[in-house]
Formats: structure tokens, C-alpha cells, sequence
């Protein structure tokens, strides 16, 4: 079982929830279709650990209202796959468009695939 596929996840981060769109593919690349942030989109990779578990990383874009490049978010997550649904968490470090560390906050998500 893999994760390659579209996924709709449900993401809890400091107490916030956000719904965003994930995409794998069998090759290995992970992208964000659909941010939890208006505007912001991402790409990465993701690595099978074991025969129910993988790990993705992924550098998310981010946008202010007028369309101006914000920040980034470099997102790196362990996930367990369980049928149409995987659920992950990990570490998100934050920065700003010049890239100074604005945070690092933990997050959790589940996956349902689309």
C-alpha cells in the first residue's frame, strides 16, 4: 500500500484547524493542491518507512492578500496509512520571506483519500 493518490487532510496546528489537499505520486513527489492558507501551494517528496508507514516533506509557499511571496513553511511528517485514510504529525519549522525562523510548531494531521 502507498499513499500515491489525492488526499483531502483535516490538520490540526497550535490548536487551529485547516483542511488542505494533498497529492502523491508513485515516483515520489508530494504536493499541496490546495493549501490550508488561501493562495499557498507546496512540493516535496515522500519515502516509504515500512509496509503501513511513510514520511513526506514539503516546502509550502505562502502569499499575502495582494499575491506577494510571505514566507515558507519547510513541513516534515511521519504518517501511518490505514485503508483510504493515513494519519501523520511532525514538525513544521515557519519563516518569513527572507528566511529567518519565525516558528517551529507541531502538527497533526488526517488524511481521507479522495
Amino acid at each position: 500500500m502507498t499513499p500515491a493518490g489525492t488526499w483531502t487532510e483535516h490538520l490540526v496546528v497550535e490548536g487551529r484547524s485547516y483542511t488542505s489537499t494533498l497529492r502523491f505520486t508513485e515516483n515520489g513527489r508530494a504536493m499541496i493542491l490546495a493549501g490550508p492558507r488561501p493562495g499557498s501551494v507546496g512540493a516535496g517528496y515522500w519515502n516509504r518507512t515500512g509496509p503501513d508507514t511513510f514520511s513526506f516533506r514539503i516546502v509550502e509557499l505562502e502569499f499575502d492578500e495582494h499575491g506577494v511571496f510571505s514566507g515558507w513553511v519547510d513541513i516534515d511528517q511521519a504518517g501511518v496509512l490505514s485503508g483510504d485514510t493515513f494519519t501523520c504529525g511532525g514538525i513544521s519549522h515557519v519563516y518569513d520571506a527572507d528566511d529567518r525562523l519565525l516558528a517551529s510548531v507541531r502538527a497533526e494531521g488526517r488524511s481521507t483519500r479522495v
